[in-house]
């Protein structure tokens, strides 16, 4: 027998000894790439292994988390043998009676004993209005009450000894009526004082709602105590990042300044407080299977394109954000900088483009905090300076003002994404428009909102209007003048657009008179100048053409 105990003790002994140390470890978020639709976080801990087998949790993770994406890795000797995500859920806790005054005690036991004879009394009550009923329905019901008497002396006999019995017992019934309502509305009082006794402990000892905690748990070995470093990478969903454009240009003198930046949100379950930051354009795909390449069938593209249209710039209001551009530089010579007025520099400076084979990545240099909000932050990622041109559109037969338009060329090596963009000029917000690198030309033109500057005024030239019958035709001779004037401080590139109708039936005939060196599209009848106006100049364009047609019959759309 005593072999046999020395046996089981000594088979015991070896499972006692690898069972896991479980620690738990201080971990922070230290990076994270931030994707369109999703987000990889890289979480850090210094450790402290004792010798054996050790299970270190990590808490505080993202309940979001795809299990599937979780690496870890670190430095140090010890041996990484596992890595598992779980849920820890909180024991239910028993209610804290033990501070509870006694006198609130014996209050709760006296109401509980009242309540409790009340019942048996409104029990009482029940059972001697059931007899009562009973006894009244029995008198109702026997042959002498219904009229079943052989003589006038019985019959007065049985209704007296009715009417005395039944007033008895409805007087009876009514008693026990209103010992039942008193005994009900004491019973709801005391009740209602029970109540109020038992949640005074909730009062002043609430029950503390814990809510599950997500852990990641890394099981390592080391052969004796050691130090390291672990750092775990997963995937979080209810992240990503949308991609959003401020052109701002501040004179027709100047360049196009592109401010680049992305609203970053993220409802993950653990704050990003303090961290770096990369955003990348690329999907995760956390498949392992080889992609197969489909068939690609190649056809036209069509779109709705619509026009781009501006707000009227008549306020000066400054809308500008906070968001400095420029710099300042020095020599070495002993100049006195008034440091207020030198811009301040913003992430947009901070971040660095590596663009590789399969997507574009902005790494932030500068720390930012995202809280689990599931809210929009702005982060600037890029300013460019566009080398812009800038003009000014006129069609004076529709509208007597100028619109100044930029035209900003090489747009297409920017890393662009589709997204919408807020346009200012001179520090006034004038419309959004669309950038889709994918559509796009080579050459993007923005609407600058109307300038007042540039004064256009189309009129009839009547002196030179006539009609002059040919049999059973007649020839309409048509003039117009534009009349531009350039009131602004500097000279101005202009595009003039106008019109000649084109005809739709073979009896009317048009004939080109004076166009004023236009460039005149014989399939639409679009006019256009190209004209630049020095400063305070003005110019007159005339245009001329005759119309043919039947005497007899009346023009439509001639305007």
């Amino acid at each position: 027998m005593k072999t046999i105990n020395l046996l089981l003790i000594s088979l015991l002994i070896p499972f006692t000894g690898i069972a896991n140390n479980e620690k738990k470890v201080e971990s922070n978020v230290k990076n994270v790439t931030v994707f369109l639709n999703s987000a990889q976080v890289t979480r850090t801990a210094n450790v402290n292994i004792e010798a054996g087998v050790n299970d270190l949790i990590f808490e505080g993770v993202s309940p979001y988390l795809n299990t599937k994406s979780i690496q870890a890795r670190g430095t140090g000797k010890y041996i990484i043998l596992d890595v598992q995500y779980r849920i820890k859920y909180p024991e239910p806790q028993a209610t804290i009676v033990s501070t509870l005054p006694q006198q609130i005690l014996r209050g709760i036991k006296l109401l509980e004993d009242s309540l409790s004879d009340l019942s048996f009394d409104i029990e009482n009550i029940y059972n001697k209005k059931e007899v009562l009923n009973l006894e009244k329905n029995v008198l109702l019901q026997n042959k002498f009450m219904q009229g079943n008497v052989d003589t006038i002396p019985e019959l007065k006999d049985a209704m007296e000894y009715l009417r005395k019995q039944l007033n008895d017992i409805n007087l009876e019934l009514n008693k026990l009526n209103r010992q039942n309502y008193n005994l009900t509305k004491l019973q709801s009082r005391q009740q209602e004082r029970l109540n109020e006794l038992k949640a005074y402990n909730s009062h002043i000892n609430p029950p503390k709602q814990e809510s599950p905690k997500y852990q990641i748990v890394v099981t390592v070995s080391s052969d004796y105590p050691a130090q390291g470093k672990i750092t775990l990478e997963y995937m979080v969903n209810n992240a990503g990042w949308s991609p959003e454009y401020d052109i701002r240009a501040e004179g027709t003198d100047k360049p196009i300044n592109l401010v680049y930046k992305a609203n970053v949100y993220q409802n993950s379950g653990e704050d990003w407080d303090n961290v770096n930051l990369k955003l990348s354009t690329i999907t995760p795909n956390l498949s392992n299977n080889k992609p197969i390449l489909p068939i690609q069938y190649l056809s036209y593209y069509y779109n709705n394109v619509v026009e781009l249209c501006s707000k009227n710039r008549e306020s000066k209001k400054d809308m500008n954000e906070a968001v400095a551009y420029g710099g300042a530089s020095m020599q070495d010579e002993d100049i006195q900088l008034d440091y207020s007025k030198i811009p301040a520099s913003n992430s947009a400076q901070y971040t660095q483009v590596q663009q590789t084979m399969t997507n574009v990545e902005f790494d932030i240099k500068l720390a930012y905090s995202i809280p689990s909000d599931g809210q929009y932050h702005k982060v600037a990622i890029q300013n460019y300076e566009l080398k812009t041109e800038y003009y000014h559109y006129l069609v004076p037969r529709i509208d007597k003002q100028a619109y100044l338009i930029a035209r900003i060329a090489d747009w297409g090596n920017l890393d662009l994404l589709t997204a919408n963009a807020n346009i200012y000029f001179e520090g006034t917000y004038v419309g959004e428009t669309t950038i889709n690198p994918s559509i796009m030309q080579d050459t993007l033109e923005l609407s600058l909102g109307k300038d007042r500057g540039i004064i256009v005024e189309r009129k009839k030239n009547l002196d030179e209007q006539r009609n002059v019958l040919i049999g059973s035709n007649v020839i309409k001779s048509i003039s117009y003048e534009i009349i531009i004037k350039n009131n602004k401080l500097f000279a101005s590139n202009l595009i003039i657009e106008d019109q000649l109708p084109i005809s739709q039936q073979t009896d009317i005939k048009i004939q080109t008179i004076e166009l004023s060196n236009a460039k005149h599209n014989e399939t639409t009848g679009m006019l256009k100048w190209n004209l630049k106006l020095n400063s305070k100049e003005s110019k007159t364009i005339k245009f001329s053409y005759e119309i043919e047609h039947n005497k007899d019959k009346q023009l439509a759309n001639l305007f």
